[in-house]
């Protein structure tokens, strides 16, 4: 809704500004100033001010990001924790998936597990778009963390991956087949920056 009223906010700037360039070029002896530079002062401010709310928004969705992964994250380590000691407990990726599920079904942002491993236990983790390919790309090259702007259904999304490490005995225990401090994937997250 804030998106929206912003947008409609804008707009009326820019008729306004237009109006008055307008009346000034028509009352005023047309000279090399009133067409070439006037025009450009306030569409420039309004394309400074969009900017500057565009960019507070995504610095909004990145500390999104960052407070969902150490959650996201300290629930998967203290699964991890348990499941080593009672297998009859959901490993994390089952319960991290279901989580991410719930979260998606209540309209608050999406997540998934990705793989970085070429050998996933659930062929579902594997990357399935562009950014995902891109996001474990860099995740192989040392990256921890990968971002975004994208279209999503006619709306502006930060679409940002955070790299998952085998960061305790219960990650190797899933993962034999890696060792302390791997990369085993990351999770994705995509969050909305209009309403």
């Amino acid at each position: 809704m804030a998106m929206k009223i912003i947008k409609l906010f804008l707009i009326s700037i820019v008729i306004f500004s237009l109006t008055s360039l307008t009346i000034t070029a028509t009352s005023a002896e047309p000279s090399y100033y009133d067409f070439k530079e006037q025009p450009q002062k306030p569409l420039q401010a309004l394309d400074d001010l969009y900017k500057s709310i565009l960019y507070e928004t995504l610095d909004r969705a990145r500390e999104t990001v960052r407070m969902l992964d150490d959650l996201y994250k300290t629930f998967i380590v203290l699964i991890t924790a348990e499941y080593v000691d009672d297998p009859s407990i959901l490993p994390a990726a089952t319960l991290s998936k279901r989580v991410f599920e719930a979260m998606n079904k209540k309209g608050w942002h999406k997540a998934r597990l990705l793989d970085a491993t070429g050998t996933p236990f659930n062929p579902d983790n594997n990357p399935v778009d562009k950014f995902e390919r891109e996001a474990i790309k860099a995740m192989l090259s040392g990256s921890t963390y990968f971002e975004k702007i994208e279209k999503i259904e006619g709306k502006d999304h930060l679409r940002a991956a955070t790299s998952v490490h085998a960061v305790m005995k219960g990650c190797i225990s899933c993962h034999p087949d890696r060792k302390f401090g791997d990369l085993l994937g990351a999770i994705s997250y995509s969050i909305p920056l209009e309403d």
